[in-house]
C-alpha cells in the first residue's frame, strides 16, 4: 500500500469507526480508503489526524470535503452543511436522516473523537504519554454522574422554533428503534400523539398526564 498509505490508516481507521468511535451510516472502510488513496489532500488530512490532539481547521475542511464525497461522489459541495440541504431538496424531503452526512457540528465532534483515539494509537511506543482527558474538548463530555459520554454535538440540532414543531407519532410507546424524536436526539413533546411517554420533558409529561386526567374526569 505504500508508507503514505500506511501513514494515514491511523486517522482513516479511527475516524471510519473503531471500538471507540462510531462509524457514519452506510459508509464502509473501503469506500473511504479507495477515496482517500485517489486524493492526495485527503491521505495528507487523514496523516495528520492525531498528529496532535487538536484538530487544525484546514485538517478539518479537508475532512469535511472528504465526507462530502462519500456521500455523493461527484458532488463539487465541499460543506456538510449545504451538501445536507441539497441532498434533502434533491429528495423532496422522502430520505431518512442516516442516508445524509452529519451537519458539520456533529462531524467536528467525530473528527475530535477520531483524532484522540488516533493521537493515542500513534503514541502508543511512548513511555507515560501525556494523554488528556477525553471530555477535555476531544468529542465526549460527562454526564451528571460523572460517567463519560459522547457529544454528538455542541450546539442545538436546529432553532428552537423548528424543535418546538417535530413531533412523532408512537401509539403505544416510544422506542429508540423507530421514534422519530429519539433518533434525532430529541425529547417527546406535547405534540407527539404519545402523551407521557418516558421520552418527554419532565414537565410536559406532567402537563400531558394533567391533561389526560382531566379527560378521564370529565368522561366521569
Amino acid at each position: 500500500m505504500g508508507s503514505g498509505v500506511c501513514s494515514a490508516l491511523p486517522g482513516l481507521h479511527a475516524w471510519s469507526g473503531c471500538d471507540t468511535v462510531s462509524a457514519l451510516a452506510s459508509q464502509g472502510k473501503i469506500k473511504a480508503l479507495k477515496l482517500v488513496q485517489a486524493n492526495d489532500l485527503y491521505l495528507q488530512a487523514f496523516t495528520d489526524l492525531g498528529s496532535s490532539w487538536n484538530v487544525p481547521t484546514d485538517v478539518f475542511n479537508i475532512i469535511q470535503a472528504f465526507t462530502c464525497q462519500l456521500y455523493a461522489r461527484n458532488t463539487k459541495i465541499v460543506g456538510a452543511n449545504s451538501l445536507r440541504y441539497h441532498m434533502f431538496c434533491a429528495k423532496k424531503g422522502q430520505i431518512e436522516s442516516g442516508q445524509l452526512p452529519p451537519c458539520e457540528d456533529s462531524l467536528m465532534q467525530h473528527t475530535l473523537r477520531a483524532n484522540y483515539q488516533a493521537a493515542i494509537w500513534r503514541r502508543s511506543l511512548e513511555n507515560l504519554p501525556d494523554v488528556p482527558a477525553p471530555s477535555a474538548g476531544h468529542g465526549w463530555e460527562l454526564d451528571d454522574g460523572g460517567s463519560l459520554k459522547i457529544r454528538w454535538m455542541a450546539g442545538l440540532p436546529a432553532p428552537d422554533v423548528v424543535l418546538n414543531l417535530i413531533s412523532c407519532t408512537c401509539r403505544r410507546t416510544c422506542r429508540p428503534s423507530d421514534c422519530s424524536c429519539i433518533l434525532n436526539g430529541l425529547k417527546c413533546t406535547v405534540v407527539c400523539k404519545l402523551q407521557g411517554c418516558s421520552n418527554m420533558v419532565q414537565d410536559d409529561a406532567i402537563v400531558a398526564q394533567d391533561a389526560n386526567d382531566s379527560d378521564g374526569d370529565s368522561d366521569d
